[in-house]
């Protein structure tokens, strides 16, 4: 079973994203910015900070801490950040019907706040569940604090994209 979840996961990461990319604008945009070296660097800098202080560990421990989950949230996000695109344009287009009884396409802002909300979701998630293994503290006790870190974070891609 692992190995038919490893081969589908490799059939998947090779599809051509980009075919796709009238549906998940947004997504894609955030994307781009999250793999900016600017982001990344003050992303690392914040997150490393916020564990610092909110899990109580030193500096050393902080940035190994803030550099492992980032690296992971990085190479799961090139997968979930586009397909959490495709998941805001589902409840709204298909479940809401909100192009067609409103007019709402893919760059309403509304389809940017979902997608910013759903990315640090899928981060918070991610670094939780990594933060509860690496520095053995519960999900409850580090939700707030990292959804917070990773809002300033994301909203980084969206600075850096401006300019």
């Amino acid at each position: 079973m692992k190995k038919l979840l490893l081969l589908l996961f490799i059939i998947f990461l090779g599809i051509d994203m980009p075919a796709g990319a009238d549906v998940v604008w947004p997504a894609l945009y955030i994307t781009k910015g999250m793999l900016s070296l600017k982001v990344i660097i003050l992303g690392l800098i914040t997150e490393t900070i916020f564990v610092k202080y909110f899990a109580k560990v030193d500096w050393k421990k902080s940035a190994i801490t803030s550099f492992l989950m980032n690296l992971i949230t990085t190479v799961a996000g090139i997968v979930l950040i586009p397909l959490s695109g495709i998941l805001s344009e589902i409840v709204f287009d298909f479940v809401f019907h909100a192009y067609d009884k409103f007019g709402i396409g893919t760059f309403h802002w509304s389809h940017w706040l979902i997608s910013y909300l759903l990315v640090i979701l899928i981060n918070t998630l991610i670094e939780g569940l990594f933060i509860k293994h690496h520095l053995r503290l519960e999900f409850k006790q580090t939700f707030w604090w990292l959804l917070a870190a990773n809002g300033i974070s994301v909203i980084m891609c969206f600075i850096v994209l401006i300019y």
